[in-house]
């Protein structure tokens, strides 16, 4: 007789990545996961596999979960200055709620995983290349549009883009209030104007 779930995968894995998200990888333990979902060990390794299975889920859906909200504004056809500054309004935005002050889950993985992981290092590469990639064309329709510089190159300025979000996230994860790093976003945007 086939033994049937006693629980709803995708809760599971939503507390489990709420917990990652929280905690990180070193932080968390199979033991941790186990109270935090209300899944005995077996239903999480029998569902998702090992704690590295079940991070990698997680971080999937995180990242999933995220793209659709953070870069929603980006993805408008022909989207161009006015969404980047509509997007640096929701990522600040994002930041100050209750959620964002865990700090980015893929960025934490990056400080915490890649460095000691080659295949996470991989897959955090495509992610970012994957934002970088939608950042230069929101850039370069910018300057199509003539509301952004065009006297430095468009994969130059999202390069800085890139560096700089990057940079402010670490900083909130480490305790800077979004009052002192939101001057970054509209100091971005005057130096777009040139």
């Amino acid at each position: 007789m086939v033994r049937t779930r006693e629980f709803n995968p995708e809760e599971a894995l939503d507390k489990a990545m709420n917990l990652f998200w929280e905690r990180g990888y070193q932080h968390t333990s199979m033991e941790d996961l186990v109270q935090h979902t209300g899944v005995s060990r077996y239903g999480l390794y029998g569902t998702f596999g090992n704690k590295d299975d079940i991070y990698r889920k997680a971080l999937m859906r995180y990242t999933e979960m995220m793209k659709d909200e953070m870069q929603r504004h980006l993805r408008q056809p022909n989207a161009g200055r006015k969404e980047l500054e509509a997007s640096f309004k929701f990522i600040g935005e994002f930041i100050s709620s209750d959620a964002g002050q865990r700090g980015c889950m893929a960025c934490n993985t990056a400080n915490e995983l890649a460095p000691h992981d080659p295949e996470m290092a991989e897959h955090m590469k495509m992610l970012w290349n994957g934002l970088r990639e939608l950042l230069d064309t929101v850039i370069t329709q910018g300057q199509k549009d003539g509301d952004i510089r065009d006297d430095i190159p468009a994969e130059d300025l999202t390069m800085m883009l890139f560096a700089m979000e990057q940079g402010m996230a670490a900083l909130h994860r480490s305790g800077w209030e979004i009052e002192d790093l939101a001057p970054c976003f509209k100091t971005y945007l005057k130096f777009l104007d040139g």
